[in-house]
């Protein structure tokens, strides 16, 4: 009797680790902010929509902690009045708060704000240039995006990973070392989330110029499957 005990115990186990290991689906979901209303395929009730679409258990939304409870007014940030944090009431996601509360927030974004300050000081005419090849830039993506799918393809990614590396030659180490720092909290939030919710499904709300970087760094995160998302709102 004690032997088969021991053996029913034994044979338990790699069900019990197999539930445990299961990994989370994570999918990076850009959003447009305030141009959500320049971009008439990506509207806020298509934000929406698409939210939805993707059917997420747990949102990775990009907050402080306090902005959860205090919901102020977003003067950048508008699809989180909007369309999110109605979503969240209805829906009643889990719900992880990615930008990092004080002191923390200014710690990483101080100095990453006076070194862009800097270049503009140091360096007029290239700032001026650069302010234009960024309008520029998002004029022709304002064309490309002709759907939520379209904000979220290669070409977003691959358009928005260029303007940050030649802003990163721009601008030196400090920009370099500010964008990697803003973007790794997000990053230990999301696999924070995804150890913490094995087996459910993340959606990730954040500006569009951060979804290249978490992407990257995500496929092949551990304890994460990193869906494609564009491939996922075209229902493939």
């Amino acid at each position: 009797m004690r032997w088969r005990l021991l053996l029913g115990c034994w044979l338990a186990l790699p069900v019990v680790a197999s539930a445990q290991a299961a990994p989370a689906t994570v999918v990076v979901l850009a959003t447009l902010h305030q141009m959500h209303a320049d971009v008439p395929a990506y509207g806020n009730v298509a934000l929406g929509r698409a939210i939805e679409a993707l059917h997420p258990d747990v949102l990775c939304v990009e907050l402080q902690p306090e902005d959860l409870t205090a919901r102020p007014p977003e003067k950048s940030k508008q699809e989180y009045p909007a369309v999110i944090y109605p979503l969240i009431a209805r829906r009643h996601y889990r719900v992880y708060a990615m930008e990092p509360a004080e002191p923390r927030y200014s710690a990483i974004l101080a100095p990453y704000r006076a070194n862009t300050a800097a270049f503009g000081q140091r360096e007029p005419a290239h700032a001026e240039a650069f302010g234009k090849y960024i309008d520029g830039l998002y004029a022709a993506l304002r064309a490309h995006w002709t759907s939520p799918a379209a904000v979220n393809d290669p070409v977003t990614d691959t358009t928005l990973r260029a303007k940050h590396v030649l802003q990163e030659a721009l601008m030196g180490p400090g920009e370099r070392a500010g964008w990697a720092a803003w973007n790794g909290h997000f990053l230990d939030v999301i696999q924070r989330a995804a150890r913490e919710n094995p087996g459910r499904r993340i959606v990730v709300t954040v500006g569009a110029e951060h979804g290249y970087w978490l992407r990257e760094h995500l496929r092949d995160a551990p304890g994460v499957v990193l869906l494609d998302t564009a491939a996922a709102l075209q229902g493939r």
